[in-house]
């Protein structure tokens, strides 16, 4: 299964962010950018290694485990986009966008089944409204944003969020993935550290000033989550999401210059980017390199907030419209992404200022 959608013709204008780095968009990007891990010891438990967890909570005045949770965790940033939409000229009411929201899909371990009524109750709880017409949930997890920005696009409003977010701090989705040999303990080198996060993004149709979406594409890895010595890691799934989001945006990758992924410790995800990497990667027609530092630059928001799944991609693109913004994204940028099912997501973004 592979694709590539039609031009998004969309522009991520904001965003914002609530990890466990900070409260607010430009302190976690400060902190991605810095390297600083806002990973801790939790109330989570090591059954491998007889000891706690390190795990990367968000810091809020009461905490409690579960998806109910997720609304406390989503309105803040939800409530900062709109009033970052309310203070637009002749825009539609902050309040008035339709919020496109991604949460964890329906395989994820401790995942409620009821889990897209909670968010839309507990939001319009929080928030005092019901979500405005044009909403949607989309259980689709780390690759829902394709997706969603395509929603975005047919929506009759010219501007949309789009938000993901997702807990993974809770014993019974640490202990099936410890199971499975997926988390970083004591006896696992090979797995990543459990997060929670919620980022948003305000998106708006057309090219404007911001972080251009240029092109998008899906694959599929028919290794799923890392597989084994019958079904080994190819990369094809990852290969041709990317290669498809390049063509839609019409560049080869040699005119990247940054990557943000959901590298987060696990080996075969180094192994299909390598893979991916090695199969696109080629010498242009000129024999040198198009890109000012002549490589890749691998930006990783996994190793400050930790594994926050849905939340993942949209804090990725919070960090490149921030980078943008300030002047030190070094040129156009790819982000991808992969689900346990094997599905894999790329998009392709440029910075324009005017």
């Amino acid at each position: 299964m592979t694709g590539a959608g039609r031009s998004p013709a969309l522009t991520v204008t904001g965003y914002a962010i609530w990890a466990a780095t900070g409260p607010d968009g430009p302190s976690c990007v400060a902190a991605m950018r810095a390297g600083v891990s806002g990973a801790a010891e939790a109330n989570l438990w090591d059954s491998t290694a007889g000891a706690p967890l390190n795990a990367c909570r968000v810091h809020a005045h009461q905490w409690w485990e579960g998806a109910s949770f997720l609304p406390a965790l989503l309105a803040p940033v939800i409530e900062d986009c709109r009033a970052a939409i309310d203070a637009l000229p002749g825009g539609p009411r902050g309040a008035e966008v339709p919020v496109l929201l991604a949460v964890a899909p329906p395989d994820r371990p401790g995942r409620p089944e009821a889990l897209e009524r909670i968010l839309r109750d507990g939001l319009a709880e929080r928030l005092e409204s019901p979500l405005p017409p044009g909403s949607i949930v989309l259980p689709a997890g780390r690759c829902a944003l394709p997706q969603l920005f395509a929603r975005a696009a047919d929506l009759a409003s010219p501007l949309a969020i789009v938000a993901g977010a997702e807990s993974f701090l809770r014993q019974a989705i640490v202990e099936a993935y410890n199971r499975r040999g997926r988390l970083l303990s004591a006896v696992n080198s090979s797995g990543f550290i459990a997060g929670e996060a919620a980022a948003a993004l305000i998106v708006a149709r057309g090219r404007r000033p911001g972080l251009v979406l240029t092109g998008m594409g899906l694959g599929f890895e028919r290794s799923r989550d890392g597989g084994d010595k019958d079904n080994p890691v190819t990369g094809e799934g990852l290969t041709d999401a990317m290669r498809a989001a390049l063509a839609t945006a019409g560049m080869p990758f040699h005119d990247i210059n940054v990557l943000l992924s959901d590298q987060n410790g696990e080996h075969f995800k180094f192994k299909e980017h390598a893979l991916a990497l090695m199969r696109l990667d080629r010498v242009p027609p000129e024999g040198r390199s198009r890109r000012p530092r002549g490589h890749v630059e691998h930006w990783n928001v996994v190793e400050t907030i930790g594994e926050v799944g849905a939340a993942l991609m949209p804090a990725a693109m919070g960090w490149a419209w921030e980078a943008g913004r300030s002047g030190w994204l070094p040129g156009r940028v790819i982000f991808t992404a992969g689900e346990d099912d094997g599905r894999r997501a790329a998009v392709v973004g440029e910075w324009q200022d005017e």
